[in-house]
Formats: structure tokens, sequence, C-alpha cells
């Protein structure tokens, strides 16, 4: 007889799925079943419960919503205290996403860092983690004392999975806080820790395997050098001085993308960029020109040709988060006419978005600029997914 694996109700009932099997086994089968399949099928034997909260508690994503009326993350309360009372469901965790989201004018009770401390006692036991993502919204307390914040777990344990870490909204830092927890992360690949503005020195042998960060220059300045990150994110301030720039420059491996975004850019400060940071293959990036650009129009943009220049191995270059009122409507004259300016300055320049979103990619066998449309849709380079871990 045929049995559906997600039909939980059934092997609830059903006394020939209570037969021994291996926990490997059984993990096997159930792996990749929904959570409420596996909340279900816990009801079946002892054994099975094991396996369906093992795999439940594997990837762990909460989002909670805090306000007059809800003041508290019961739900990471408790899973935190679950963790912290069977060992391998810690052993288990791989992925550890928890967001708070506060609305305006949301209360506070005194009692609030009895849930960080659950949650820092239940990172300190989750050390085979691969992905921690923590958005807590913490300066945002208002009413609760300065004090409040997550504290990083005291351990000599190395996280050796931990793959992927993004940190915000975390409480005010204390820079020995921070800089212990980021020695311990021999695997990190991804970092991201867009609101930490202080400055940071970490052991020379920390995070020998980051490939990303996104954050401020002045902690990517300080993160940078010496370790093969080949994509960042900057965000915040429109200026950045030369000493960080040129601290920018000392990874172990050429920077290949470099993403702008967050940041309003000053033809100023894009040509201390240009003088700095060559070596990128794709810029992302939001001019500072808003007003300028909606009554001059887009022609104004050909004076970038002598910035484009420096970048001698730009393939990629995307306007798209730059915002005019115009946004949506393109003049493909114009548009044609910058990327063949702009590649007669950048010979390696092959993709183009614009401010109207339009994309253009140079075809090789034609010797010419064409306009990249999927459907009715506008597509953007590949490299700036909007699934992608960091910039999110």
């Amino acid at each position: 007889m045929a049995i559906d694996l997600n039909d939980g109700q059934h092997l609830a009932a059903n006394s020939a799925w209570r037969t021994f099997l291996p926990n490997e086994t059984l993990t096997t089968i159930c792996r990749g079943l929904s959570p409420s399949v596996l909340a279900t099928i816990a009801r079946v034997s002892r054994q099975w419960r094991d396996v369906a909260e093992w795999l439940l508690y594997s990837n762990i994503f909460i989002s909670e919503t805090l306000s007059a009326s809800s003041a508290l993350p019961y739900s990471t309360l408790r899973c935190c205290q679950t963790i912290r009372l069977h060992s391998h469901l810690a052993n288990g965790l791989r992925k550890l996403h928890i967001r708070w989201k506060l609305e305006y004018g949301a209360y506070y009770a005194p009692d609030f860092d009895i849930f960080l401390f659950n949650l820092t006692h239940a990172l300190g036991l989750a050390t085979n983690l691969q992905s921690l993502d923590l958005h807590l919204g913490l300066p945002s307390l208002s009413e609760h004392p300065t004090s409040t914040f997550l504290s990083f777990p005291a351990t000599d344990a190395c996280y050796h999975s931990l793959r992927r870490v993004s940190l915000s909204g975390i409480g005010p830092f204390t820079h020995n806080r921070l800089t212990n927890f980021l020695n311990i992360l021999p695997a990190v690949r991804h970092l991201r820790l867009p609101d930490y503005h202080d400055q940071i020195t970490l052991i020379p042998q920390a995070l020998p395997s980051l490939v990303s960060f996104s954050g401020s220059p002045r902690v990517a300045a300080a993160i940078l050098p010496g370790r093969p990150v080949q994509s960042l994110v900057l965000i915040g301030q429109d200026y950045i001085p030369d000493l960080d720039l040129s601290q920018m420059v000392l990874t172990s491996v050429p920077l290949r993308h470099l993403d702008l975004s967050s940041m309003l850019v000053t033809p100023t400060l894009l040509r201390n960029l240009s003088r700095n940071l060559n070596t990128v293959e794709s810029l992302k990036v939001k001019l500072a020109l808003r007003h300028t650009l909606h009554f001059a129009g887009i022609g104004l943009l050909a004076a970038l040709s002598h910035l484009l220049g420096a970048f001698r191995n730009l393939s990629t270059l995307d306007l798209s988060p730059t915002h005019v009122d115009y946004t949506g409507l393109s003049n493909s004259t114009e548009e044609l006419s910058l990327c063949r300016s702009w590649q007669n300055a950048c010979p390696s320049l092959r993709r183009v978005v614009f401010p109207s979103q339009t994309e253009w990619a140079f075809q090789e066998d034609g010797n010419t600029w064409v306009s990249v449309l999927v459907g009715e849709l506008r597509r953007r380079p590949a490299f700036y997914s909007p699934n992608k871990f960091l910039g999110s």
C-alpha cells in the first residue's frame, strides 16, 4: 500500500509505521517534510518524536512583532529554553534566523534581559551552526536602559561550521564582545554588520575564509586587510576617508564586486573609489544626483566616462538604485549613447543597468549594445540577485 509521507495524520494512526527503523534511516525519510507534518508524526512514537524534533530544530526561523499588547518575544524565549534543556537539539541546529519587528510606540517590560540571556546561552550551545542572522531592533528600545544588549557567548569553542553571519539591532556594542566572537569564526565566508560603526581590531588569524563583507566603511577598513574578501557592500555615510579606502585595498585577493546602493555616492566619492578600488568587476551605485538628473536628463552621466576609465576590469555597472522621478521611463537613444561612451573609456564594460531599470548588454558577435528584456520585465544582473545574503 502506498503511503503519503506528507499525510501526518495517517502516519500517526497507522501502527504499521511504528516498527523500528535506525534513526539515520528515519531522518533521511523525514528530511524535507513540512514543519506541520513533522509536528504530527512526532506523535507516532518516542523514536519518531526525537527524530522529528531534531529536524524541526535544525533550521529555526522566528519573526515576531513586538507591540504594546505583545511586548515580549515569547516564541524566541520558548525556543531558546528548549534548546538549553535538550543539548542534542543544540548540536543539530544549523540555521538560526531571528527577527523582531518593533511597532511604533511599543512598550518594553523591565525583564526583557531574560530573553536575551536565554538567547545568549542557546548560541553558546549551538556550535554546529552554519548560518546566524539576528535582527533584534534593540537600538530602538528607547524606554529601556541603554545596557540592553545581546551578549555573545563566552566560550573557547570555535564555530567551525558557521559560514554566514548577519548581526543588526542587537544593542549597544562593546568592542571586546564582538571582537572575541569574530575571533572564533574560522569558517565564516559572509559577514554583515550594518549598524556597527566603532573601531575594531581582530587577531591576524581571525576570519581567514571571509569572501564578502557588508557594513560601514570604517569597519570594512579594519576587517578587509589580509583577508580574501572579493565582495564588499558599504553602508551609511556618503564620505569615506582616504585612509579607510587605502586599507580596503589590502585584501589578500583583488576585490571584485562593490555595492554602494546603501549610500549616496557623489562624483567626488566615485573619483576616490576609482583611485583605490579599481580592480572591481561589478559596481552597483546609488548616485546622489536625483534632482539633477530629473531636470538635466541622464545625458549628464556622460561625465562619468573619465572616472569609469580607471576601473580596468569593470564589466557590470548597475545604476538602478539611483532614484529619479522618471524611473520606469527610459530614453533608449541616450542610454545607448552612454553605453558606447562609457565603453570607449572602459573597454571591459559589458553590462549596464540604468536608473530607468533598463538593462543593456554588449553582444560580442555583433559588436553592439542591445536592451535586454525578459517578457515585459526588465532583468537585473545575476550578481545582484534580490535573494543574495548580503545587503538584504
